[in-house]
């Protein structure tokens, strides 16, 4: 089971608990997750108590499950591990517990995010989700030059992470209807919390000069934090203090509060009931907009700043005099981008220098006189808006967004069969076959659908039983035969090339695997082959149809130390990969042993250092071989990395040690080993040959 950390404030009621949630649904849709839960807190928010039972319960589990694999970890004296990390949250507020750690967040009001997030991207979060195009903006399009203050070296820092943009899901509701008498004719709705982001003093003030003489009424669900008796009565007095001025007798207009706890569907019969006729949004900004979504997607009018992450779904196609148009289907406020004032300025939140939206008084007083006198068109407005997020914002689709998102940069995403594929016919027709070539080019078009890795390595199983595989590898005596003896081997069985390899016979291979080590961008322009990856890097390098993620780099847990061959194979490991060290212990012997093959000869494996230094060990970089290295290495050359060179010696003896134990497992698969080299130190148990 894939072991992943979600730590969340997913029992807490508010924005970040609602996003929790959503993360915790979609990743609890795939069955060889094992999902362990750190429960955070939000600020001052209170704890949900609208989650469902059934809910409430699998977090639940997921929590203590988290508690029990700690002690277990401890009374082993052992570290406990985890494959993939889930931050909810704000970045200033993540650690890295993982191999691939994603965080989830909101982004910022702003537009621009703290230096310390940025630099959390550079501190091993390899990759962000935010909900809107706004919140992503904060992040790419913010830089800051950062001075060392011992060295006075100044560096420019920007987003060292993938940012995907995944919007929230609309949801389907039961209404709970609330008991509450609204005596004015025209009402409009806000839900926001108290303070100078959410911008409610200027709502309520401008509302009240706009519709002073009017029978409209604005409803209030607000409050400080917690839905306490102490912030009912704060909260009280706050909107006293604000409509002092505005005195009961002299105006028509009316404010309710609402106030405290409410579950889901409360909070959504208000979005339905019949009169509630809009919705108001004044803030200077939001990262997504949640209640604002909430009352789009219930065909509630909108007025909203034209600002920030809520316009990504208040666009939608409009029919307009006979021609259909993306068209922002609500009332527009409009606003001046101003620095955010001193006292707002939260630190590593809210930076100094930042800049949001001021509404502009006019403009949102026009534009709720427009929908008080015009809400017929308002609300067809609505209703087109409304279909389209129900159609675009489905469910099932943005939890699969989530998903792939958080798991296919490792290769741990899974999906559903393209639905004209039959894979076992795919496999009869293949396998009918008798030409290992042609064989092989069905296959690669096979791996071309839309089809998980899991059903890829399904449809590869002893696809191949009983063929001869000859396998090149970049060792230098690859050069020592005569290339045509080579392609004879080829051209009539399986061919398989080890990294640079392949540029050297590219017309005859059938299998490409490579890692991160000695990276080449491979041109498959000529031949595309099936191309294995496996590789430290959680994102993939190259064009790849199969990506495995290599999670650590110890050598005593390495596969040549640790012997335990059989649990690694493709059945048992269809998306992890361990430590060789080195690429054929990691994946291509087992590769070999899963489309069952009977031989494997190898050509150029030749487990041994020669003369010279530790960039001259291959055929393309030994001395005098004629070509140029630099047309075989595009970056992360391991010649170049003082640390990886240090322990080559160690490596090389921990490879030949195991050797005679991947013959022996091989030969127990099946399958004889072959050596075709004139250094390999390899036992003289197993069997060599000249070509």
């Amino acid at each position: 089971m894939i072991k992943v950390l979600l730590e969340a404030p997913i029992l807490t009621q508010s924005g970040y608990g609602e996003h929790a949630r959503l993360v915790f649904r979609s990743l609890k849709q795939q069955d060889n997750l094992q999902i362990f839960i750190n429960p955070l807190e939000w600020g001052a928010t209170t704890w949900a108590s609208s989650v469902p039972q059934p809910e409430r319960e699998e977090i639940q589990t997921a929590i203590n499950s988290l508690t029990n694999y700690i002690q277990a970890s401890k009374n082993q004296k052992i570290q406990p591990h985890f494959d993939v990390q889930v931050h909810v949250g704000i970045p200033n507020e993540f650690e890295k517990k993982a191999p691939f750690s994603v965080c989830v967040t909101a982004g910022i009001e702003t537009d621009r995010v703290s230096p310390n997030w940025l630099i959390k991207t550079h501190q091993g979060l390899d990759k962000l989700i935010v909900p809107s195009e706004h919140a992503k903006s904060g992040f790419t399009g913010t830089s800051y030059q950062l001075v060392n203050s011992k060295t006075s070296e100044e560096t420019l820092i920007s987003c060292n992470a993938e940012v995907d943009v995944i919007p929230y899901p609309y949801k389907e509701h039961e209404i709970d209807n609330l008991d509450i008498n609204l005596d004015t004719d025209f009402n409009f709705l806000s839900i926001a919390l108290l303070g100078p982001r959410k911008n409610l003093e200027n709502t309520i003030k401008w509302f009240i000069e706009e519709f002073r003489d009017d029978n409209v009424g604005l409803i209030l669900k607000t409050g400080r934090s917690k839905g306490s008796n102490i912030d009912r009565d704060f909260t009280r007095r706050h909107l006293k203090e604000i409509l002092k001025n505005y005195s009961s007798e002299s105006r028509k207009c009316k404010v309710y509060l609402l106030h405290g706890n409410l579950a889901e569907a409360e909070i959504h019969s208000l979005y339905k009931r019949d009169d509630i006729h809009a919705y108001i949004n004044l803030a200077h900004g939001e990262g997504y907009g949640l209640p604002i979504f909430e009352a789009a997607y219930s065909g509630l009018p909108i007025i909203a700043t034209d600002w920030s992450g809520h316009l990504d779904f208040l666009s939608a196609p409009y029919k307009e005099g006979g021609k259909t148009k993306t068209k922002k289907l609500f009332a527009k406020v409009d606003y001046e981008l101003q620095e955010i004032p001193k006292h707002v300025v939260w630190q590593d939140i809210l930076v100094e220098g930042s800049k949001w939206a001021v509404p502009n008084n006019a403009s949102f007083k026009k534009q709720l006189r427009n929908v008080y006198k015009n809400h017929g068109m308002y609300k067809k407005w609505s209703k087109s808006l409304q279909s389209h997020i129900c159609e675009n914002y489905q469910f099932d689709n943005i939890t699969e967004q989530l998903r792939r998102s958080i798991l296919e940069p490792v290769g741990l995403f899974e999906e559903k069969a393209g639905d004209n594929l039959d894979l076992e016919e795919a496999r009869e027709e293949a396998l009918k076959i008798d030409n290992v070539k042609e064989r092989a080019s069905f296959a690669k078009e096979v791996l071309k659908r839309d089809i998980s890795q899991i059903e890829k390595l399904s449809f590869l199983k002893d696809l191949f039983k009983g063929e001869k595989a000859v396998l090149l590898s970049c060792g230098p005596t690859l050069t020592e035969h005569e290339p045509e003896k080579i392609k004879d081997l080829l051209k009539d069985n399986l061919g398989i090339a080890i990294k640079q390899s392949y540029q050297m016979f590219e017309d005859l291979i059938d299998l490409h695997l490579y890692n991160c080590g000695n990276f080449k961008k491979y041109d498959y322009s000529s031949n595309k082959p099936i191309v294995i990856e496996a590789s430290t890097s959680p994102r993939r390098l190259g064009e790849c149809d199969i990506k495995f993620f290599i999670r650590e780099r110890e050598f005593s847990n390495s596969i040549a130390s640790t012997k335990d061959l059989d649990s690694w194979t493709f059945d048992k490991q269809p998306l992890l990969r361990p430590y060789g060290p080195g690429i054929m212990y990691e994946v291509v012997f087992y590769a070999l042993q899963h489309l069952g093959v009977s031989d494997i000869i190898t050509i150029g494996w030749d487990n041994k250092h020669i003369e010279g230094n530790m960039g001259q060990q291959h055929f393309y970089d030994k001395i005098n071989s004629g070509l140029d290295k630099s047309d075989f290495i595009d970056n992360n050359e391991v010649a170049q990395n003082s640390e990886a060179v240090a322990t080559l010696s160690l490596e090389g003896k921990i490879t030949t040690d195991a050797i005679l134990d991947w013959s022996n497992w091989l030969n127990k698969n099946g399958i004889n080993l072959t050596i075709v080299s004139s250094i390999s130190p390899a036992p003289e148990s197993i069997k060599r040959d000249t070509i």
